[in-house]
């Protein structure tokens, strides 16, 4: 049975919340997921004639942030001298409201998140801008929730997408979360979310990832900081060890820096330049790690 995986307390995975908008353009959806009005930002490529299809990129927030997070100076300055310089192809990027939803479909039917960002607002970007097809056409990342977020919805079809990026989230597996859990919510909430235990709530990570085959043709990163909060560095280590051991082709960063925006934005290029083409030559700074399972 699949398990719930991993996802987090807002203590552990608050990062820096509201901020004023930027450059990137936001629209507002009636999500039928919801029964409510919601909104997302999209990112847009400098020098991009709005005419070429490109590949979309969804980035899911954490605890603490929301649509705007990610439209922040250095994240999108980052993004912007990446494509310039011909490191990173152009991409348009769609950042969703999720609020402390952890990015899942909820057990008890009362929040529908993966459907929210599936099922209505990928469909209204490829609707709204031109978007490659296929696979290669869509990729998700994530950072803290958003990447506990990105891994499960990645999980659950694989072959959807072109790559997922899981930078600095908890990977545990269903007995753990709720142990985890419990320490800062309510029983209330877990089960809302999960379920009792033994719930068909969830992709476990451990359970899914049995060898290469189970990637469908797709890639996988996973990075985490040298400053990260709480054990969810020794987690992500644990989970790369294991992937390493049954031969899962994936990346794993350890990258220089805390558990905040200003860490990922120096990261976006990176893992971009190698999820978005097969012939990637930007390096990582010296004071990184990287190891390539093949």
């Amino acid at each position: 049975m699949r398990t719930a995986n991993l996802i987090v307390s807002a203590g552990l995975l608050l990062v820096v919340g509201c901020h004023p908008r930027g450059r990137m353009d936001y629209t507002e959806l009636d999500s039928s997921s919801e029964g409510r009005t919601l909104p997302y930002g999209v990112y847009l490529p400098p020098g991009w004639d709005g005419q070429t299809p490109l590949p979309l990129v969804i980035l899911l927030h954490g605890a603490g942030d929301d649509a705007t997070s990610a439209d922040r100076r250095v994240v999108t300055k980052a993004l912007d001298a990446s494509i310039e310089a011909g490191d990173v192809p152009p991409f348009l990027m769609v950042m969703p409201e999720g609020e402390l939803g952890f990015w899942v479909n909820w057990h008890d039917e009362s929040h529908h998140w993966k459907d929210w960002v599936l099922e209505e607002v990928v469909p209204d970007v490829q609707r709204r801008y031109p978007v490659v097809e296929g696979p290669q056409g869509l990729h998700v990342m994530g950072v803290s929730m958003g990447g506990a977020g990105a891994m499960q919805m990645w999980l659950s079809e694989p072959a959807r997408f072109g790559s997922a990026t899981v930078l600095s989230a908890p990977i545990l597996n269903e007995a753990d979360t709720r142990k985890f859990l419990a320490r800062f919510m309510p029983p209330s909430i877990i089960l809302g979310v999960f379920g009792p235990p033994g719930s068909d709530a969830g992709v476990d990570p451990y359970v899914e990832m049995t060898g290469p085959d189970a990637l469908q043709g797709s890639q996988l990163t996973l990075g985490v900081a040298t400053r990260e909060k709480g054990p969810m560095g020794k987690w992500s280590e644990a989970y790369h060890q294991e992937l390493a051991g049954r031969k899962v082709p994936h990346r794993f960063i350890q990258f220089r820096g805390g558990h905040n925006w200003r860490t990922w934005a120096k990261v976006f290029p990176f893992a971009l330049c190698h999820q978005l083409q097969s012939d990637c030559s930007m390096t990582a700074p010296s004071s990184w790690g990287v190891s390539e399972t093949d």
